[in-house]
């Protein structure tokens, strides 16, 4: 029996195993049904295993016994740093202070040589936390958890800072530099000291830390904590970010660092997020109010002006195509062309849309491009006739969903530091067919969430209604800047159908370059409709 076979075989038992939480991530038994009947007719067998695979993970979440099983057989990481922690009461519902103080109390017990360090307006409240200092501040303020950190870890290599509502686990400090900030997974914790609901995190993603508060607890080396500056600190996220700012390297733990006993939620973004922004991305950075699929609020950068080249690659199919250019128009203004590469169209009926096209839209242009289809090769091409700061590569079969989705494309596509930026691509049920592209499953590539609702919030990984950063975005809507390529290079011809735009994602990554995944950007696909399926 080969290893692919048993490796089939054991995430078949590990799907039907954790079943229901497949199901929840479909949205119901029924909705399972149909979503594997439909992924099976697309993209076969192994597209519905993928998929079940990363959906049996939220089934693993929802079971808080199989959960601690899997804990249970996990070393405890140990650690020879000494390690100061430092918890605060903020944002605790006062009928959970006692609660909140035990569990504390407990965890300081069974620290060792790990001092803790309470910082509370409450401190009359919390007296059942007698194995810890108590620090009491007249409001509740991220600076003075700084100050007692600066304070008490004299003695101590790392300062472990609690976000609000948690509480330790086994602290351990993998080795690491001074200058480094590191942040670790966390999970859920009742008053029974009971465990359930893990998050475990991405690696350090900028554009998700613009967005949602998702380092939570922080290890931070003494020496950093000299680093950050004195200026008061108003909210823990503000101190997030006051710390990446200082380090050198922001870097994920591969340990659990923190128990959540009440989630503390964010009301509005960090008070320092505009400053963060302007110091990383210039003086016209701005923080506004979210859209649609953005919690609260969106990072603007200052990039909104640039010129969009959207370049469009068919063979006939002239009803794809025109829905497809239409929806440009229709949810766009503002200074942007539209490059259609007519690669051998036949069909009467197309030729004359041609014709009524550029009639209709003076920004749109028909290039013939002749030859065997080369998606690559078509999308060079394009950016050869293009005149934009920003390219826009769109297959003919999607359809915007999005009011001026290109600008928001192109704002962020202009920074210095951006790969690829994509979208959030529907299938016309409403189902994810592409929320950010993973590099590694089985030698390949895959779209994490295909055939989830968008909705999904209960997971054990980031949810596809925050922006962040990935592996690689889909080239059915990819937007590259023309210095992105002028540095990097354009599609590599190689990849005649499929697997250049992910090729060209790893190449922006190795020139040290991120790209973006942005779920306010909203389109439909559907999917392989001009070419059929292909591996």
């Amino acid at each position: 029996m080969g290893l692919r076979f048993r490796r089939r075989v054991r995430r078949v038992l590990h799907v039907l195993a954790n079943l229901r939480g497949v199901a929840m991530f479909a949205g119901g038994y029924g909705a399972l049904a149909r979503v594997v009947f439909e992924m099976y007719r697309a993209r076969g067998l192994g597209a519905v295993a993928g998929w079940a695979a990363t959906a049996s993970a939220h089934g693993k979440h929802l079971r808080p016994a199989r959960y601690r099983r899997w804990l249970r057989a996990r070393p405890v990481p140990q650690s020879g740093s000494k390690v100061l922690v430092v918890a605060s009461t903020f944002g605790v519902p006062m009928a959970r202070l006692g609660e909140f103080a035990a569990l504390l109390s407990g965890a300081a017990a069974k620290a060792g040589n790990a001092p803790v360090v309470l910082v509370t307006a409450h401190a009359g409240l919390v007296s059942q936390a007698v194995n810890c200092r108590i620090v009491e501040v007249s409001e509740d303020a991220a600076d003075a958890i700084l100050q007692a950190a600066r304070a008490h870890a004299t003695d101590c290599d790392f300062a472990l800072l609690l976000h609000p509502g948690c509480v330790p686990a086994t602290p351990s400090a993998p080795p690491a530099s001074s200058r480094t900030l590191l942040y670790g997974d966390e999970d859920r914790i009742d008053a029974a000291g009971r465990r359930s609901e893990p998050r475990f995190k991405p690696g350090y993603s900028p554009d998700l830390l613009c967005a949602s508060d998702y380092l939570g607890s922080l290890l931070v080396p003494r020496p950093l904590l000299a680093a950050v500056g004195a200026a008061p600190v108003a909210d823990f996220p503000s101190l997030a970010l006051c710390l990446v700012e200082a380090a050198a390297e922001v870097r994920r733990a591969p340990v659990v660092l923190a128990h959540r006993l009440c989630d503390v939620a964010a009301s509005g973004p960090p008070a320092y997020l505009p400053t963060f922004l302007r110091g990383r991305y210039g003086a016209a950075a701005s923080v506004g109010v979210g859209g649609d699929g953005v919690p609260l609020w969106r990072c603007h950068f200052g990039n909104r002006d640039a010129r969009v080249s959207v370049i469009v690659p068919t063979r006939d199919k002239v009803g794809l195509l025109r829905r497809c250019v239409t929806g440009v128009f229709a949810t766009n203004g503002g200074d942007f062309e539209v490059i259609v590469l007519d690669n051998g169209s036949r069909q009467p009926q197309t030729r004359a849309w041609f014709d009524e096209a550029q009639t209709r839209w003076p920004q749109l242009r028909v290039v013939d491009a002749p030859g065997a289809f080369n998606w690559s090769r078509l999308n060079n091409i394009g950016i050869r006739h293009a005149q934009g700061d920003v390219f826009v590569f769109l297959n003919n079969d999607t359809e915007p969903r999005s009011k001026e989705w290109l600008s928001r494309l192109a704002d962020v596509a202009s920074r210095q530091d951006a790969g690829a930026v994509g979208p959030l691509l529907l299938y016309p049920s409403g189902r994810i067919q592409h929320a950010g592209v993973v590099v590694g499953p089985d030698g390949t590539t895959d779209h994490l969430f295909r055939g989830a609702w968008p909705a999904i919030e209960r997971h054990v990984f980031v949810s596809p209604r925050l922006p962040r950063n990935v592996a690689a975005v889909t080239g059915a809507c990819m937007a590259l800047s023309r210095a992105t390529i002028d540095a990097i290079g354009g599609f590599d011809e190689g990849y005649r159908v499929a697997g250049s735009d992910v090729e060209i994602c790893v190449r922006a990554m190795a020139r040290g370059l991120v790209n973006v995944y942005l779920p306010d950007v909203v389109l439909l696909h559907l999917e392989s409709r001009t070419r059929g399926r292909r591996d």
